[in-house]
């Protein structure tokens, strides 16, 4: 027998749910549970039924709820039998329940077994001991029972309980350094208790930990907001601390993210904010991407009195407003775009987005109009596999994401209007600010503000505030000096006094002389050249670094990508983790390098540009390319190593023999694998398409094989099919047909995510055709495999039904893995389900269980093996695997919060048919939340079940 109080009152006789009768019944029922095992007299239960206004027949019905309950637990006792649990003590009664038949004091054995771990110094195996306590509970204590019993002392009692061990299973989490098993449970309790400091400063904690640093932030300021308006009261030092310390690391840019210390940065989603109300539209992102207003800003007095404040109706009339700030490089525009956007960043409710769309970039790379709408669509919760694939469709879907919204939208560094017009809402109430050197002046309605060189006053100004305005005055004439080399270009005056800081026995009058020296002609240097002051900023600041540091920043210019970590920057230089810290530390000093999220590094195109130069000037070509091969070797090395922790047993090509000096970072499991791919994504493709420039065709083809999984998952269509098909093209000039098989089989996935079947069909016919003469038993039964769900998507079930059986056939041969068995089994499994066949489908996917050691691949047989039962009409059973599912999963698996959504979808429909209709409104919230916000025929049946609507509907998914 199985008794739950932590959530809906239910008693379980062998997995099925006895009948306990109505409200009053499961009250009475709820009150000796509570007592956990103890006796609660007579007085007391009446109390906790009817409180101080008890019936004159408050005795007799009692009694007689005493006697529904013993029959109900024990059918077949005979009259005037004590029975086996519920038993007469000490004037009243008591359950006669222990760990091992009640959740409650399940719960409290699971407390006593961490706070013992903790006590002996094991603050992981404390964690693992809260995530079974805490996984107890279904939902608020005594759920279903009446309001009036549920607000007996007793049950706040134990809500109080539970409230107390979140906070202190976050706190162990956090010290070992494991937040994401908690996040869920900290998160609930968050939900229920929203004006609990303690738990809302916990929350916050945990989302920074797991890399949600803007899930964060907007959390700590809609509590703030929230306890003004309801209790006219400031957050306390706990919460404040927690918010102070995610404003002060403001979320990352899109793409990337904290996630692991000291290495990669997880890339980071827009959070998705509130709950589902019923009727209501569903929630929606509310992005919160800008970066961080600057520490000194000085100046631009007359500008920002040219940017308006916006006015709070501007919603009522007209189109989005459009200003344009352009400039020279180095004049200033990306400064003052982000300090007037945080200003008004308040006007606008729904959220903020920025993008840097390279078009300046040394590599002449600017961001295509269609790379720049994925970012953006998955800034507002869009699903890569719902973005659409012309750049037409992603600007319509963009305009309808932000109809009826107010948004804040910053465009960093766009080349031309056509770059930037698809990617303008239409919404009135929006702000558009776009920065570039160019006027732009094809953008109609936009406002221009062009940005000239700062006035002495001001660049005076800027300095004063940054080196002290006893340094400045004391040396007038020097000053003078640097403020005319520098050319009122802020870029420039920045570097001078990060210089001056370094370096504070310096005078000015000598770092004057040091400037005009690196100037050399200093005749027409105070013109308004684009680029004379910065590279004669940059050079000087550039021969005052270390000679290693020197060596670093050259061949920084010659990396792909829009950043790199310091572990990459590491094998780039051919040093150690510690031997490179230093020297970015020096180069972030000098500011020539910006470390724009924590463990990230980036140039502003001009410093990019300049060492770029530099390094073709003083390097030696051989050692670029051995710097540029380390680099390949290590992503390469660090995606292996990724890819084999996410899908086991899919690299079976032996990569190229790394340089000396290379290290991969250091990735121990599938969360810091995955966290690894979302920071370096974005660098991934770069490195591939600039390996594929450089002839390096093996580096293409394995490190294009090595992020497949990744890349094919989490990325949208179109950014997929490039580097496959730069895969496929290597693979060919290789000649090397067994590399070649596995680069079409990427190209297949990728076109089956991008819905070419045709394509797809042809790729996987073509790679399983060089398979069977490879003699490659695996490659087989993987083709067979991905064949088996291009079918199931096109429902064309005995089809892959037939490629199933194939790849099961071929999986059991020499050479292959269990987790490959399972895998084929479970596909056989679900097949049969779509073919009407759920007991025959289940027995296979139960084989696939055994087999399985993966616990990512575990969840998927999970989830099949819940929807046999379901089909079945073994709702307990399906129930408990749903629920198995999401525990192994725990969000963490590769297809993320979308399959999380399916599952708890599917376990609301479970729990209805069980007749747990509160239980199954709150799985079905759970998934709405959980729903990327494009998924817009999911999230409308779902809203059409918490409406009222019957749960109906077959799997939607290919394991």
């Amino acid at each position: 027998m199985w008794f739950t109080l932590l959530g809906p009152v239910r008693v379980l006789r062998e997995e099925r749910e006895v009948r306990l009768g109505g409200p009053q019944q499961r009250a009475f029922l709820a009150l000796l549970l509570a007592a956990a095992g103890q006796p609660v007299g007579v007085d007391d239960l009446v109390d906790g039924l009817w409180g101080q206004d008890p019936p004159p027949t408050a005795l007799n019905v009692l009694h007689r709820n005493v006697g529904k309950l013993r029959r109900a637990l024990e059918p077949g006792l005979p009259a005037r039998e004590a029975g086996r649990w519920l038993l007469p003590g000490a004037g009243g009664y008591r359950l006669a329940v222990d760990a091992a038949s009640a959740d409650l004091l399940r719960f409290r054995e699971q407390v006593a077994l961490a706070r013992a771990a903790a006590a002996e110094d094991r603050p992981a195996e404390a964690v693992d001991h809260y995530v079974r306590a805490l996984g107890l509970w279904q939902g608020a204590v005594g759920a279903g029972i009446p309001p009036a019993v549920r607000a007996r002392p007793v049950f706040v009692a134990l809500d109080r309980e539970y409230a107390a061990a979140v906070g202190v299973a976050a706190n162990y989490a956090l010290a070992a350094g494991r937040p994401a098993p908690l996040l869920p449970a900290v998160r609930a309790a968050a939900e229920r208790e929203p004006l609990d400091e303690l738990l809302q400063a916990r929350l916050v904690q945990l989302l920074a930990a797991t890399g949600r640093q803007g899930a964060a932030r907007d959390h700590y300021l809609q509590v703030r907001a929230r306890l003004a308006e309801d209790l006219g009261i400031d957050p306390g030092p706990e919460l404040t601390a927690a918010g102070e310390s995610v404003l002060r690391h403001p979320p990352a840019q899109p793409g990337a993210r904290a996630g692991m210390t000291g290495t990669a940065q997880a890339g980071a989603r827009a959070s998705v904010t509130g709950t589902a109300r019923s009727g209501a539209r569903a929630s929606v992102a509310r992005p919160a991407q800008l970066p961080a207003d600057p520490p000194v800003f000085e100046g631009r007095r007359a500008e920002l009195a040219r940017l308006p404040e916006p006015e709070e109706d501007q919603a009522g009339a007209g189109a989005a407003e459009v200003r344009v700030i352009c400039g020279m490089g180095g004049i200033g525009k990306t400064t003052l775009a982000v300090h007037w956007a945080h200003q008004v960043a308040h006007h606008y409710a729904d959220g903020q987005l920025f993008l840097n769309l390279r078009g300046f970039h040394p590599s002449d790379q600017a961001m295509s109009a269609g790379e720049a709408l994925d970012a953006l669509l998955a800034g507002l919760g869009v699903a890569p596999e719902e973005i659409p694939v012309t750049v037409e469709a992603r600007a319509a879907l963009f305009r309808d994401r932000v109809t009826g919204r107010r948004m804040l939208l910053l465009l960093d560094n766009a080349r031309d209007a056509r770059q930037v017009r698809p990617l303008l809402p239409a919404s009135p109430g929006c702000l558009a600010i776009v920065t570039s050197r160019n006027r732009l002046d094809g953008l109609a309605g936009a406002h221009p503000l062009a940005l000239e060189p700062l006035p002495a006053r001001e660049a005076a100004d800027l300095l004063r505030a940054r080196l002290g305005a006893a340094r400045v005055e004391a040396e007038p004439d020097a000053t003078a000096q640097i403020l005319s080399l520098c050319g009122g270009l802020p870029l420039a005056l920045v570097a001078v006094a990060a210089h001056a800081l370094t370096h504070p026995s310096f005078t000015l009058a000598s770092i004057a002389a040091e400037l005009r020296q690196a100037r050399g002609n200093l005749d027409g240097f105070a013109g308004f050249d684009a680029t004379a002051a910065p590279q004669a900023v940059f050079s000087w600041s550039y021969r005052a670094l270390t000679p290693a540091a020197a060596r670093l920043f050259r061949l920084l210019g010659t990396a792909p990508g829009p950043d790199l970590s310091a572990p990459a920057a590491a094998g780039l230089a051919g040093l150690s983790l510690s031997g490179v810290r230093p020297l970015l530390l020096e180069l972030t000093a000098a500011h020539l390098l910006t470390e724009h999220v924590p463990g990230r590094f980036t140039f502003h195109d001009l410093i990019r540009a300049y060492a770029a130069e530099t390094a073709a000037e003083e390097e030696a070509d051989h050692e670029v390319t051995a710097a540029l091969h380390r680099l390949l070797d290590h992503y390469l090395r660090t995606a292996h190593r990724c890819s084999e922790l996410i899908k086991p047993g899919q690299n079976t090509i032996p990569f190229p023999q790394p340089q000396d000096g290379v290290t991969p970072d250091p990735i121990e499991d599938t969360v810091q694998a995955l966290a690894w791919f979302e920071a370096e994504g974005e660098v991934i493709l770069a490195v591939v398409e600039h390996a594929a420039r450089l002839g390096l065709d093996h580096h293409v083809a394995h490190l294009a094989w090595s992020a497949h999984t990744y890349l094919i998952l989490m990325r949208p269509a179109e950014r997929v099919l490039a580097p496959a098909r730069t895969a496929v093209r290597a693979t060919e000039r290789l000649g090397d047909p067994r590399m070649h098989a596995h680069a079409l089989h990427a190209l297949a996935s990728a076109c089956t995510r991008a819905g070419l079947p045709a394509e797809a069909h042809d790729a996987y016919r073509r790679a399983l055709s060089l398979f069977t003469e490879l003699g490659d038993v695996k490659g087989q039964s993987v083709a067979h495999l991905e064949l088996t769900r291009l079918h199931d998507r096109q429902g064309r079930y005995q089809e892959a039904l037939r490629h199933a059986r194939r790849c099961l056939v071929l999986s059991r041969q020499a050479g292959a893995t269990p987790f490959e068995e399972a895998g084929a089994l479970n596909a056989v499994g679900w097949v049969l389900i779509r073919l009407g066949e759920p007991r025959a489908g289940l027995a296979y996917s139960r084989r696939s269980l055994k087999l399985q050691t993966n616990v990512v691949g575990q969840s998927f047989v999970l989830y099949t093996i819940g929807w046999a039962h379901h089909l079945l009409g073994e709702h307990r059973a399906a129930i408990d695997s749903y629920r198995r599912s999401l525990a192994l999963g725990g969000g963490q698996s590769w297809h993320g919060r979308d399959h999380d959504a399916l599952v708890l979808e599917r376990l609301g429909d479970a729990l209805e048919a069980a007749g747990e209709p509160d239980a199954a409104r709150s799985s079905w919230r759970a998934a709405l939340e959980r729903l990327y916000d494009s998924r817009t025929e999911a999230r409308a049946a779902l809203t059409a079940k918490l409406d009222g609507g019957s749960a109906h509907g077959q799997g939607r998914r290919s394991p």
